[in-house]
């Protein structure tokens, strides 16, 4: 009896070490790499704004480059942002926000004194898109609209699937 029980005993183990495959070892610092790779990132308020500023900043360089022969259509179809041109006031009347209606005002007044307006980056008032907002050579009011789900699928493309 004591035989047959140490015989399933080492039987037992040797299949349970046999099932135990040494040679297929996980590197684990390539484990961690990878997690983190794969980890879900945070994209912040000011990353969407930050995002914003500078994709406005290349579309405004491609604009103003004279040897661009792109028109504002093909931009932004190419972008896939809308571009509104024109002067303050007649922008004014065609947008319905109430907020880029106020800064447009703003816009008007300091061309109207012949105050330099640096670019800028405005919000809506439901705060779902993001205006890039600058004034060319020509003195036209130039509005890049950006929504915020069209930037954050273009800040980290690899991590959104």
């Amino acid at each position: 009896m004591k035989k047959s029980l140490l015989f399933t005993c080492l039987a037992s183990s040797i299949l349970s070490l046999h099932s135990c495959d040494f040679s297929k070892r996980i590197d684990t610092t390539a484990a961690v790499k990878e997690m983190k790779n794969r980890q879900v990132k945070r994209i912040l308020p000011q990353d969407i704004t930050n995002k914003a500023d500078t994709w406005g900043q290349e579309i405004q360089a491609i604009i103003e480059n004279p040897t661009n022969k792109l028109s504002l259509d093909s931009i932004s179809k190419q972008f896939q942002i809308s571009i509104q041109s024109g002067k303050a006031i007649s922008l004014k009347q065609r947008n319905k926000d109430q907020k880029i209606q106020e800064v447009l005002a703003a816009l008007d007044y300091s061309q109207s004194i012949k105050q330099e307006v640096p670019p800028s980056i405005q919000k809506n008032t439901a705060g779902d898109s993001l205006y890039y907002i600058f004034i060319n050579k020509k003195q036209d009011v130039i509005l890049l609209g950006f929504s915020k789900s069209q930037i954050v699928m273009n800040i980290d493309k690899p991590l959104i699937k």
